[in-house]
């Protein structure tokens, strides 16, 4: 005990300061060290020097149909040196989803996005429609109120997470869009805020959304306190449209120069901290769109063009492509389909199949040795924000 006592008396800044540069586990393990040490950890000073220190990470979250594996959430940290990207499955971080957000029918509980370490969930079948913020690492989260219509054919239901730029107010934004089947002639739009902490914790009506291009899971892409979405109007332009969180209204602006019409091989996606689009409908090529400067559409560049696709992704099966990750030495991580992670070697212009794959294998012990798993991928930056701290009562928690 006496060999414990200085470091017990040590002025609590300087506690906080040599306990916020710990991994997520051992911090959760330092609160029950002692009461102090609990209250101090649970305060917001803590909380944000934490998030300024926390290294991003990559959430992966098990999509397939294992009942053991079934949204399954494992953190995988990485090295951000040239030439040097080691990925490591974060022990013990194998995390189910909330119960809140997943029901007993098996549906799929996919991720929307997250900030600041808060997930956003949507958890959906044809006759189920939930969505929920989520903590994984304290193990809380909040399940918000449903609103009517499903995702079932050909209606359209996305969602978007993010922050208001000046307010800073974390909001979830779903858009249900009803289509006569035959025509797809738009029956009904509506757009829904929910603001976190709100005392009247319900969704807001904010009116009529514009028609939502139908790709796989179009999610709203958050940048500069803005949600982003493809779009097609009733005349048919393909058009990018911008939700500003402060103020709530939807503006449009231009897609890429050059883009195909044939949006389903489009996706929306950050390079860089910068909106991107990548388009994937040549035979061939995919190629990634960056707007330098965010909202000069003249400045939308065709940044990278891979002109050799490995062979297994060449020819008439086409598929989604997505950017998540770019390293600084300017590789980039993509995930084919949604179950194919690739990595770009961007100097010697290279695409390959990343070695991130054998760690998910590893993870996903139910899968057989050809197989791969149907998989989401996001950067995640770990936090020990609360939703207590919205004034939230309705989680599930570890503490």
């Amino acid at each position: 005990m006496s060999n414990q006592a200085p470091f017990l008396n040590l002025p609590a800044h300087v506690v906080s300061d040599i306990l916020s540069r710990l991994p997520p586990k051992t911090i959760i393990q330092c609160k029950s060290v002692c009461k102090s040490w609990l209250s101090l950890l649970s305060e917001s000073e803590f909380t944000n020097l934490h998030l300024l220190r926390s290294p991003p990470c990559l959430i992966i979250n098990n999509l397939d149909y294992h009942p053991s594996d079934l949204n399954c959430f494992s953190l995988v940290e990485f090295e951000d040196q040239p030439d040097h990207h080691d990925f490591q499955y974060v022990a013990g971080t194998k995390i189910k989803a909330p119960k809140g957000c997943v029901v007993e029918n098996g549906a799929t509980a996919t991720m929307v996005g997250s900030i600041n370490g808060l997930i956003c969930l949507n958890e959906f079948d044809h006759n189920y429609d939930a969505v929920c913020l989520w903590n994984p690492i304290i193990r809380e989260s909040i399940t918000l109120p449903m609103l009517e219509g499903v995702s079932s054919y050909p209606n359209i239901v996305s969602y978007g997470f993010g922050s208001s730029s000046e307010t800073r107010k974390y909001k979830v934004v779903r858009i249900f869009q009803e289509l006569e089947k035959h025509t797809r002639r738009i029956l009904k739009s509506n757009c829904d805020v929910y603001t976190l902490g709100e005392e009247t914790e319900s969704w807001r009506r904010i009116g009529h959304a514009p028609f939502l291009y139908n790709s796989c899971r179009p999610h709203g892409v958050f940048l500069n306190g803005n949600l982003h979405w493809l779009i097609g109007d009733q005349a048919g332009s393909e058009l990018i449209s911008c939700f500003d969180l402060e103020t709530e209204l939807f503006s449009p602006f231009p897609a890429p120069p050059e883009l195909s019409k044939d949006f389903n091989l489009a996706c929306l996606g950050l390079f860089a901290g910068c909106l991107s689009l990548c388009d994937n409908t040549s035979d061939f090529e995919i190629v990634i769109w960056v707007m330098k400067e965010y909202g000069i559409t003249k400045l939308w560049t065709k940044e990278i063009v891979i002109d050799k696709k490995p062979a297994d992704l060449v020819g008439p099966s086409f598929e989604v492509v997505r950017v998540f990750k770019v390293f600084e030495d300017g590789n980039i991580l993509l995930l084919w389909r949604d179950d194919i992670l690739l990595s770009y070697d961007s100097r010697r212009q290279i695409l390959h199949q990343s070695g991130v794959h054998k760690l998910i294998k590893k993870i996903d012990d139910q899968m057989n040795e050809d197989g791969y798993p149907c998989i989401e991928v996001m950067e995640y930056v770990p936090t020990f924000l609360s939703l207590e701290s919205f004034g939230i009562q309705m989680m599930e928690s570890i503490n």
